[in-house]
């Protein structure tokens, strides 16, 4: 058996509209429903907004540090490749063949014949 109670509570289907909604202009550009929007946000962007900067300064330092590193080492390399350069010019100087026969002439006592020294019987 079903009983009809006529005090059970009761809901409207559709909102209730005053009348200060239909004077209102529905625009996009009213900003009375935007700046509840835009106050979260604000606050949000108070937050990262410095945490963002303090994140670019880092990376920009390391980037400026690491720069600096590669110059130094390119510097480094062209000393030592200017370095290798003297020392294989000097190696080329002490290996050459007049060096040897000064070097003989000088220590040794040993000079290159000439055509008059040596004759043959």
């Amino acid at each position: 058996m079903n009983y009809n109670n006529s005090t059970e509570a009761y809901m409207r289907t559709v909102t209730k509209i005053g009348i200060r909604q239909h004077s209102r202009s529905g625009g996009l550009f009213d900003l009375s429903g935007w700046l509840v929007l835009w106050k979260p946000a604000g606050k949000v962007l108070l937050v990262l907004f410095p945490l963002v900067l303090i994140i670019n300064m880092f990376v920009a330092s390391s980037v400026t540090n690491t720069e600096r590193s590669i110059v130094a080492l390119d510097n480094k390399r062209h000393e030592l490749m200017d370095k290798n350069i003297e020392l294989l010019a000097s190696k080329a100087r002490l290996w050459a063949p007049d060096n040897f026969q000064q070097l003989a002439g000088e220590k040794l006592a040993l000079y290159v014949r000439s055509e008059n020294q040596v004759k043959r019987l």
